[in-house]
């Protein structure tokens, strides 16, 4: 029995190094947004835009309480407003943050697939290396403000940010 203790215990401290990260330093960062894919067809969407709105302001507010400063994205709003989807266009997010003078880029998305089920990542990309940094994407039951509020900071605080002190 003792002996099992200690290989189980051995091997999860074998891992441990596989779920540490590294904290994240602090930068400017070109918050770009979120993008909504509404798989309900042409229903209204103006409460999930409005949610939007909501959590891209609790996104901005808990980077700078991380530290990060954000950057104005107006200066590239007109190339913005070519693009679809921010979150997935091939790198063109990291190049508009070049642009921004900004370390790093976050955008996301959210996918609705009905009331009940939808799906929302959220992406830290590093500018200067051109690489995703942290990604993180999780699944909310309800379209609620608080269970897109809880779905955020869920990303932020457990995935996008895990192991460094919360805001």
């Amino acid at each position: 029995m003792l002996k099992r203790l200690v290989l189980a215990m051995t091997a999860t401290l074998a891992l441990a190094p596989a779920w540490a990260q590294e904290p994240v330093p602090r930068g400017t960062v070109a918050f770009f947004g979120l993008y909504l894919m509404n798989n309900q067809g042409d229903r209204d969407d103006s409460d999930e835009r409005a949610r939007i709105a909501m959590v891209e302001d609790q996104i901005s507010q808990n980077l700078e309480a991380r530290g990060f400063t954000l950057v104005d994205t107006a200066p590239v709003a007109d190339k913005l407003a070519q693009v679809k989807n921010i979150a997935s266009c091939n790198g063109c997010d990291m190049k508009l943050a070049r642009e921004l003078g900004a370390d790093y880029s976050v955008t996301g998305e959210v996918q609705k697939t009905s009331e009940l089920i939808l799906a929302m990542n959220l992406f830290l990309r590093d500018v200067e290396a051109k690489t995703n940094l942290r990604h993180g994407a999780v699944d909310i039951r309800g379209n609620t403000d608080e269970s897109w509020s809880r779905g955020y900071r869920y990303l932020l605080n457990n995935t996008i940010f895990r192991g460094e002190p919360r805001p």
